[in-house]
Protein backbone atom coordinates (compact mmCIF):
# COMPACT_ATOMS: atom_id res chain seq x y z
CA UNK A 1 0.00 0.00 0.00
CA UNK A 2 2.54 2.21 0.75
CA UNK A 3 4.91 1.76 -2.24
CA UNK A 4 1.66 2.08 -4.38
CA UNK A 5 1.10 5.84 -2.81
CA UNK A 6 4.68 6.91 -3.41
CA UNK A 7 4.83 5.90 -6.77
CA UNK A 8 1.28 7.50 -7.13
CA UNK A 9 3.13 10.76 -5.91
CA UNK A 10 6.21 9.89 -7.47
CA UNK A 11 3.88 10.13 -10.84
CA UNK A 12 2.33 13.54 -9.67
CA UNK A 13 5.48 15.21 -9.13
CA UNK A 14 6.62 14.38 -12.18
CA UNK A 15 3.69 15.89 -14.15
CA UNK A 16 4.30 19.01 -11.97
CA UNK A 17 7.74 19.70 -12.88
CA UNK A 18 9.07 20.00 -16.83
CA UNK A 19 12.19 17.58 -16.32
CA UNK A 20 9.29 14.68 -15.39
CA UNK A 21 10.82 11.28 -14.76
CA UNK A 22 8.39 9.31 -16.10
CA UNK A 23 8.24 10.17 -19.80
CA UNK A 24 11.93 9.99 -19.92
CA UNK A 25 12.66 6.25 -19.59
CA UNK A 26 10.49 5.13 -22.43
CA UNK A 27 13.03 4.92 -24.89
CA UNK A 28 14.70 1.72 -22.47
CA UNK A 29 11.96 -1.13 -21.62
CA UNK A 30 13.24 -4.48 -20.26
CA UNK A 31 13.87 -6.62 -23.00
CA UNK A 32 15.02 -3.50 -26.05
CA UNK A 33 17.13 -0.08 -25.26
CA UNK A 34 16.26 2.07 -27.99
CA UNK A 35 19.04 5.20 -28.34
CA UNK A 36 17.18 8.70 -28.67
CA UNK A 37 18.91 10.93 -31.09
CA UNK A 38 21.57 13.60 -29.22
CA UNK A 39 19.56 15.99 -26.84
CA UNK A 40 15.91 14.53 -27.97
CA UNK A 41 14.63 14.13 -24.34
CA UNK A 42 16.43 17.33 -22.89
CA UNK A 43 15.08 19.34 -26.25
CA UNK A 44 11.43 17.64 -25.13
CA UNK A 45 11.57 18.84 -21.37
CA UNK A 46 14.21 21.19 -19.79
CA UNK A 47 17.29 21.29 -22.43
CA UNK A 48 18.98 20.17 -19.70
CA UNK A 49 20.59 16.91 -20.72
CA UNK A 50 22.91 16.19 -17.80
CA UNK A 51 19.67 15.72 -15.96
CA UNK A 52 18.50 13.29 -18.04
CA UNK A 53 21.82 11.42 -18.66
CA UNK A 54 22.50 10.87 -14.59
CA UNK A 55 19.60 8.25 -14.81
CA UNK A 56 21.15 6.32 -17.63
CA UNK A 57 22.33 3.82 -15.51
CA UNK A 58 18.78 3.07 -13.64
CA UNK A 59 17.21 3.11 -17.15
CA UNK A 60 19.61 0.84 -18.61
CA UNK A 61 19.55 -1.78 -15.22
CA UNK A 62 16.78 -3.52 -15.71
CA UNK A 63 16.90 -4.34 -19.31
CA UNK A 64 17.76 -7.59 -21.18
CA UNK A 65 18.92 -5.97 -24.50
CA UNK A 66 22.59 -6.68 -24.65
CA UNK A 67 23.70 -3.52 -25.86
CA UNK A 68 21.85 -1.90 -22.56
CA UNK A 69 23.85 -4.47 -20.66
CA UNK A 70 27.39 -3.66 -22.38
CA UNK A 71 26.68 0.29 -22.03
CA UNK A 72 25.95 -0.36 -18.33
CA UNK A 73 28.88 -2.69 -17.42
CA UNK A 74 31.10 0.21 -19.28
CA UNK A 75 29.58 2.42 -17.21
CA UNK A 76 30.38 0.30 -14.21
CA UNK A 77 33.84 -0.28 -14.69
CA UNK A 78 34.46 3.62 -15.41
CA UNK A 79 32.39 4.56 -12.30
CA UNK A 80 34.10 1.99 -9.62
CA UNK A 81 37.73 2.95 -10.73
CA UNK A 82 36.52 7.08 -9.76
CA UNK A 83 37.94 8.42 -5.95
CA UNK A 84 34.54 10.04 -6.00
CA UNK A 85 31.23 10.08 -7.41
CA UNK A 86 30.69 13.49 -8.41
CA UNK A 87 27.91 15.50 -9.59
CA UNK A 88 28.35 14.50 -13.65
CA UNK A 89 31.31 13.73 -16.17
CA UNK A 90 32.02 14.96 -19.50
CA UNK A 91 32.20 12.13 -22.23
CA UNK A 92 36.08 12.05 -21.88
CA UNK A 93 35.73 11.07 -18.33
CA UNK A 94 36.63 14.04 -16.30
CA UNK A 95 34.50 15.62 -13.17
CA UNK A 96 32.01 18.36 -14.21
CA UNK A 97 31.62 19.13 -10.35
CA UNK A 98 33.67 18.34 -7.11
CA UNK A 99 30.20 17.78 -5.27
CA UNK A 100 28.25 14.32 -4.88
CA UNK A 101 24.67 14.22 -5.76
CA UNK A 102 22.08 11.79 -5.14
CA UNK A 103 20.78 12.17 -8.61
CA UNK A 104 23.63 10.81 -9.93
CA UNK A 105 24.54 8.64 -6.96
CA UNK A 106 21.10 7.04 -6.85
CA UNK A 107 20.83 5.92 -10.42
CA UNK A 108 23.84 4.12 -9.76
CA UNK A 109 23.23 2.09 -6.60
CA UNK A 110 20.32 1.24 -8.52
CA UNK A 111 22.64 -0.54 -11.17
CA UNK A 112 25.19 -1.51 -9.29
CA UNK A 113 22.30 -3.65 -7.08
CA UNK A 114 21.02 -5.35 -9.87
CA UNK A 115 24.93 -6.27 -10.69
CA UNK A 116 26.13 -7.80 -7.69
CA UNK A 117 29.15 -9.65 -7.29
CA UNK A 118 30.44 -8.78 -11.29
CA UNK A 119 33.20 -6.54 -9.84
CA UNK A 120 31.31 -3.17 -8.52
CA UNK A 121 30.42 -3.85 -5.37
CA UNK A 122 32.55 -0.62 -4.24
CA UNK A 123 30.28 1.34 -5.59
CA UNK A 124 27.25 -0.32 -3.89
CA UNK A 125 29.04 0.54 -0.64
CA UNK A 126 30.19 4.23 -1.83
CA UNK A 127 26.64 4.84 -3.05
CA UNK A 128 24.78 4.06 -0.04
CA UNK A 129 25.27 7.21 1.42
CA UNK A 130 22.12 8.10 -0.01
CA UNK A 131 19.74 6.41 2.22
CA UNK A 132 22.03 7.72 5.14
CA UNK A 133 20.79 10.87 5.09
CA UNK A 134 17.06 12.55 4.98
CA UNK A 135 15.29 13.00 1.77
CA UNK A 136 15.85 16.60 0.51
CA UNK A 137 12.97 18.79 1.05
CA UNK A 138 14.54 21.35 -1.30
CA UNK A 139 15.59 19.17 -3.98
CA UNK A 140 12.37 17.06 -5.86
CA UNK A 141 15.59 15.70 -8.22
CA UNK A 142 17.57 14.13 -5.51
CA UNK A 143 14.26 12.91 -3.71
CA UNK A 144 12.65 11.58 -6.46
CA UNK A 145 15.61 9.66 -7.41
CA UNK A 146 16.79 8.27 -4.12
CA UNK A 147 12.87 6.89 -3.51
CA UNK A 148 13.08 5.31 -6.63
CA UNK A 149 16.43 3.33 -6.10
CA UNK A 150 14.89 2.73 -2.70
CA UNK A 151 11.53 1.10 -4.66
CA UNK A 152 13.37 -1.11 -7.03
CA UNK A 153 16.03 -2.55 -4.65
CA UNK A 154 13.34 -3.56 -2.48
CA UNK A 155 12.13 -5.63 -5.56
CA UNK A 156 15.24 -7.33 -5.51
Amino acid sequence: MIKNTMLKRLNQLSHQHKSGIVPDFAWVSKNSAKPVKPNAVATKYDGDFLANACRVPMMLAQSDDPLAKNTLKRMMKFFSKQNTLTAGFTLKGKPLNKYQSASFSAPVFNAVSFNRNQGFDNLFMSQQYIFARPLPTKNYYDAALTTMAALEVEKI
